[in-house]
């Protein structure tokens, strides 16, 4: 390889780094997937000796759907649908959309001793069959 092809080498891998730091990223907001923004995403406990934190939204338009329940993995809580945007697009298509909180992930609740609270789901939740023709067993 020649002294100019280096050289010309050198320059494009400088062009190119000061073009990728120089140029502007991607926008933030991904408006596309949140179009309305007058989604209103209702917050609140279930009622009972275990409340469950959840939230919710309504659908937006008339043409009601069925309703969606929106779970979440072990290092997330209710408010990761939220910020993915997935409560909002629920609404906008029609749908009444609930994210749970699972017990131990809303981070603003604690015991009196200051640890995570939360009752096993088996304490707030009546057991579903498995299979349609037997009953559950509690």
């Amino acid at each position: 390889m020649s002294r100019s092809q280096v050289a010309l080498l050198g320059l494009s891998l400088l062009l190119m780094l000061l073009l990728y730091v120089g140029l502007p990223g991607p926008p933030e907001q991904t408006s596309w997937l949140w179009g309305d923004p007058n989604v209103t995403v209702l917050a609140g406990l279930t009622p009972g000796n275990s409340p469950i934190f959840y939230r919710e939204v309504l659908p937006l338009n008339q043409a009601h759907r069925v309703e969606v329940v929106l779970l979440h993995g072990k290092a997330f809580n209710s408010h990761t649908w939220e910020q993915l945007g997935t409560l909002q697009l629920l609404s906008q298509r029609g749908y009444r959309a609930v994210a749970l909180d699972l017990p131990a992930h809303h981070a603003q609740r604690h015991d009196q001793q200051g640890s995570r609270g939360g009752a096993p789901i088996g304490d707030a939740l009546p057991p579903v069959p498995a299979h349609p023709h037997r009953p559950a067993q509690a």
